[in-house]
């Protein structure tokens, strides 16, 4: 709701700014008048304020957005052990793409297939690539 009110604003605004702006010709004409000058530049301020607030609201709602979503790689949280979802992850296997505490460790080890990173450290997509093609 919040984007499209915006999106409105937004266009009123402009609509006034060229409105404001439409007012030039006439002030600089043949018959100068100062008070069609101040007419459109308090049209034109009045579109830009408009503009403005809407760009703002827009940017308000982006924000509350994105700071709801939790942040992906953030150092403040740990990433918790997918087979026990009680404690914290000590290595990644990066061929199944599981977190693992050092209990379920022992339970998912396949010297064959697997290959583990410990999970403090970041994953990037080359690295991943590269392991499940081998």
């Amino acid at each position: 709701m919040a984007l499209k009110i915006g999106s409105w604003i937004i266009g009123v605004g402009c609509f006034l700014a060229f409105a404001g702006l439409c007012f030039l010709p006439a002030a600089f004409g043949a018959q100068r008048d100062a008070t069609e000058l101040a007419a459109g530049a308090m049209v034109f301020s009045t579109g830009m304020v408009l503009a403005a607030a809407g760009f703002y609201m827009k940017a308000r709602y982006w924000g509350e957005v994105e700071g709801s979503r939790p942040k992906p790689g953030g150092k403040s949280r740990r990433k918790i052990c997918n087979l026990c979802s009680t404690q914290e992850s000590a290595v990644e296997c990066r061929v199944h793409n599981v977190n693992l505490c050092p209990e379920c460790l022992g339970k998912h080890y396949d010297f064959k297939s697997c290959a583990y990173v410990p999970s403090t450290r970041p994953t990037n997509a080359k690295a991943k690539s590269r392991t499940t093609t081998a």
